[in-house]
């Protein structure tokens, strides 16, 4: 039985859909702020230190005593200029999209890990549909519809290590292909799932301002 804590949430997030203000989701907007600029700093500081340990790794291969063949300069590069296009439309409109649907300002943050485990069941169908509970879940099935944009982005940075690759061979880079190529390969099915299910959910309940 839904408890008095679980009515607030659902209450909050409702306030937070219809643009209505509030305190709690402003909280955790600011604390989510702080935690990625700790984020970014640690993984800048990662990077570094990553770079480092390759530069002194590398230092120890024997110097090429030839060029790299034009071909593969060539291929490299076009390989390298589509990987841009790639991560640049695809990171452009993630963000338009994102921010259309509120950015760090979407009303499921003021849910809990279960009710928003809750809105998934019931988009994708294994749990009955709760009438009070549509919008909430129109709104989460418009943020999964459009996480194929994601995709393409992933796909550019794909594209980049093989260029990477192409130009100049390694162990090391093809050790990233791989490792890159694999994660896309499981994530990729996952994300076309959810957003045939999120496509379905929003034809079978179209938007009510829209249909009237």
């Amino acid at each position: 039985m839904p408890s008095a804590d679980d009515d607030a949430r659902w209450a909050e997030a409702q306030r937070v859909l219809d643009g209505l203000p509030s305190e709690a989701l402003e909280a955790r907007v600011r604390r989510w702020r702080w935690l990625t600029i700790l984020l970014v700093v640690g993984l800048l500081l990662l990077s570094v230190a990553f770079a480092f340990a390759v530069a002194a790794w590398a230092g120890d291969e024997p110097p090429a005593t030839e060029d790299e063949p034009l071909w593969r300069e060539i291929a490299a590069l076009a390989v390298a200029a589509s990987a841009l296009v790639l991560v640049a439309v695809g990171s452009i409109v993630q963000w338009r999209v994102t921010r259309r649907l509120g950015g760090l300002r979407s009303p499921l943050t003021v849910l809990d890990r279960r009710q928003r485990k809750l809105l998934l069941q019931e988009l994708r169908g294994t749990v009955p549909v709760e009438p009070e509970h549509v919008p909430l879940v129109r709104h989460l099935a418009e943020r999964l519809a459009a996480q194929q944009w994601l995709l393409i982005f992933q796909l550019g940075l794909l594209l980049m290590f093989v260029g990477q690759f192409i130009g100049s061979p390694s162990a090391w880079r093809l050790g990233f292909v791989v490792v890159f190529g694999l994660g896309i390969a499981v994530v990729a099915p996952l994300v076309r799932r959810d957003e045939r299910q999120a496509r379905r959910f929003l034809a079978e309940h179209p938007d009510p301002r829209v249909a009237s």
